[in-house]
Order: structure tokens, then sequence, then C-alpha cells
């Protein structure tokens, strides 16, 4: 399982048990708002991975573009901070903590 699938997964289950509380409860919006945040990390994390893998086959760029690298390693060192969230639970990978 890839970190992403695990996140996934979790975010999965968090918005599953948000959403179950009744509208209007005190922190539900709160957590469906930190569960769509933790979607657009992960998303954020996708694309620069994709990226930085088109470099791996050299297209024409030109300064503007930056480093893929750079970002991608920015993006997984977020991915990382939102999976020890989850540290607890048994398909937690130790790994991702490097």
């Amino acid at each position: 399982m890839t970190i992403v699938e695990f996140l996934n997964a979790r975010l999965d289950e968090d918005e599953r048990a948000s959403r179950a509380v009744p509208v209007g409860t005190r922190g539900r919006e709160r957590a469906l708002a930190e569960v769509a945040a933790k979607r657009m990390i992960i998303q954020g994390y996708t694309r620069a991975h994709a990226a930085s893998m088109r470099v791996l086959e050299p297209a024409p760029s030109s300064p503007a573009d930056g480093d893929p690298w750079s970002e991608l390693l920015a993006w997984r060192r977020a991915v990382k901070y939102v999976a020890t969230v989850y540290r607890a639970h048994p398909q937690y990978d130790r790994t991702w903590e490097d």
C-alpha cells in the first residue's frame, strides 16, 4: 500500500465519521474542512510526483518551470506529516517517517 492509498482510505473513514454526526454539531464542519484540506495536499503531491516523472522523459523547458524535484520533495514532506496523524493505525508504515 502506498502512502497515498493509505491516506485516501483514512480520509474516507474520517469523512464518513464526520458526516454521521448531525448537521450543526460543533466540530462537524471543521472536521469535513480538515478532510478536504488534507485531500488537497495529497492531490498536490500526486501532481508534483507526475510532473517530476515527466522530467525523466526530457521535454523542452524554460528556466521559469522551476525544479520539479524540489517541489516534489516539499509535497512529499507535507504528505508524510499528514500521515503521522494516523501513526497508531495498523497499516501505517514507519518508513514514511524517514
